[in-house]
């Protein structure tokens, strides 16, 4: 069997506070604790297991950010470096859905998103934290090998199930033109946990199938080149 890699640069990630695992009973066979707990709509962080349940109980829909690892924790940080460096890791964004405030049904084609959207900053800023933190800032990454393993590791990924993913990830004649210009020097994460939709900067322009979806910066709204990349089930 194929086994694959991949790691998202950040130590926090997101789900609902009714999830199973954030039990406060079962927390306690965990290194979690109910303040590692951070609900996005409030900012509040529980103190107490009983608080912890009685948010469960009045909004089990609400998301929430766990903060699995500490950053600013050098061992927290090596752990997840060195899950980041595997051979091949692919960067992954496991995209949150977004939560709109109230009077608003869905973010289809809605831009720019209402103040009070809620959702995992890895939605808005993970390849671009990428080049921020671990290209200019920590210098363990250079330009290629994080560009190859955003886009081209990806796609070696996915190739075999999904045959549109052999066009992907790459810059050569047959591929398609998926083409993301960027200012290596300027290229960053502005979403925060607490401001999560906060768009990128540094990226000049953005092709999806050889159409601009960003140009000189700036969201060019109706352009919907993109096509569905589909899996293929082998008999």
């Amino acid at each position: 069997m194929r086994v694959t890699t991949e790691a998202y640069p950040y130590g926090a990630g997101a789900t609902f506070i009714g999830a199973g695992f954030l039990d406060p009973e079962k927390m306690a066979f965990t290194a979690l604790e109910p303040r590692d707990v951070y609900i996005l709509a409030t900012g509040e962080r529980p103190q107490t297991a009983a608080r912890l349940q009685e948010l469960r109980e009045s909004d089990p829909s609400a998301m929430v950010i766990v903060d699995f690892l500490r950053t600013e924790d050098l061992d927290d940080l090596g752990f997840l470096t060195r899950a980041l460096l595997f051979d091949d890791t692919a960067v992954a964004s496991d995209a949150m859905p977004l939560v709109l405030p109230n009077g608003y049904e869905n973010s289809d084609g809605l831009w720019p998103l209402p103040t009070g959207t809620t959702t995992h900053p890895r939605t808005a800023g993970t390849f671009s934290r990428i080049f921020r933190w671990y290209v200019r800032e920590l210098g363990i990454l250079d330009v290629a090998e994080a560009v190859r393993r955003c886009t081209l590791i990806p796609a070696e990924v996915l190739k075999d199930v999904s045959p549109a993913m052999k066009r992907k990830g790459r810059i050569q004649v047959g591929a398609d033109a998926d083409l993301v210009i960027f200012d290596a020097n300027k290229i960053s994460d502005n979403a925060t946990y607490a401001d999560p939709i906060q768009i990128s900067s540094g990226i000049e322009h953005v092709l999806v199938n050889g159409a601009f979806v960003i140009k000189n910066g700036e969201l060019i709204e109706g352009s919907l080149p993109g096509k569905p990349v589909r899996g293929e089930v082998s008999a």
